[in-house]
C-alpha cells in the first residue's frame, strides 16, 4: 500500500514535470500577454522569445511579438521625438539667454562709454576751470605792480587827470587871450 502510494505520487509528479515541460503555444501567448498587461514588457518579450524557439511558426506568437515591437518602436519614436523637443527647447533656451547675456553686455558696455564721455566731460570742464582760474590769476598779477611800477590802471587814471587839467589851463589861457566884450552900460539918470 505504501508502495502503491508512491508509485501513484511518482506517476502524478512526473505527469505534472513532463506537462510543464510541454507547455502550449496558447500557454505562452497567455503568459505573455499577462505580463504584458501587467506593463512587465520585458518579461513578456522574454516569454514570447522562450516560446518562439519552441514554436516558430505559431501565427498568434508571431503575430503578438510583431505588435509588442511596433509599439516598441512607437514609443521609441515618441521618446525621441520628446527628447529632440527638449533638446529644441534647451537650444532656443539657451539662444535667448545668450542673447540675454549679450544685450546686458552691450548695454554695460553702453553705459561704460557714457560713464566715459561724463568722465571726459567733467575732465574738460575743470580743466577749463583751471584754465580760467590761471588766467584770472594771471590778470590779476598783470594788474598788480610789480614793486617799482605803476599799475596800468593807476597809470591811465593818472593821465586822464593830467589830460582834464591840461584843458583846463589851455581854457584859461584861451580866456585871457580873447578880447573883454564890451559892454554898453546903458545909464539911468
Amino acid at each position: 500500500m505504501k508502495l502503491l502510494r508512491i508509485t501513484i505520487i511518482s506517476a502524478l509528479i512526473g505527469i505534472s514535470f513532463g506537462a510543464e515541460a510541454q507547455v502550449t503555444a496558447q500557454a505562452y501567448f497567455d503568459q505573455a500577454g499577462k505580463e504584458f498587461v501587467k506593463e512587465d514588457k520585458m518579461q513578456a518579450l522574454r516569454t514570447l522569445d522562450d516560446a518562439l524557439r519552441q514554436y516558430p511558426n505559431d501565427p498568434k506568437l508571431l503575430k503578438l511579438a510583431e505588435e509588442l515591437l511596433k509599439e516598441d518602436e512607437q514609443k521609441d519614436k515618441q521618446k525621441q521625438e520628446q527628447e529632440q523637443k527638449e533638446q529644441d527647447k534647451q537650444e532656443q533656451e539657451k539662444k535667448e539667454q545668450e542673447k540675454q547675456e549679450q544685450q546686458q553686455s552691450d548695454d554695460l558696455k553702453e553705459k561704460e562709454q557714457q560713464k566715459e564721455q561724463q568722465e571726459k566731460q567733467e575732465q574738460e570742464k575743470e580743466q577749463k576751470e583751471q584754465e580760467q582760474a590761471q588766467q584770472g590769476d594771471q590778470d590779476k598779477k598783470e594788474q598788480e605792480p610789480k614793486p617799482g611800477t605803476i599799475a596800468p590802471q593807476d597809470a591811465m587814471r593818472m593821465l586822464d587827470a593830467l589830460e582834464r587839467s591840461e584843458k583846463d589851463v589851455q581854457e584859461k589861457l584861451r580866456a585871457r587871450r580873447r578880447p573883454a566884450r564890451s559892454r554898453t552900460i546903458e545909464k539911468d539918470w
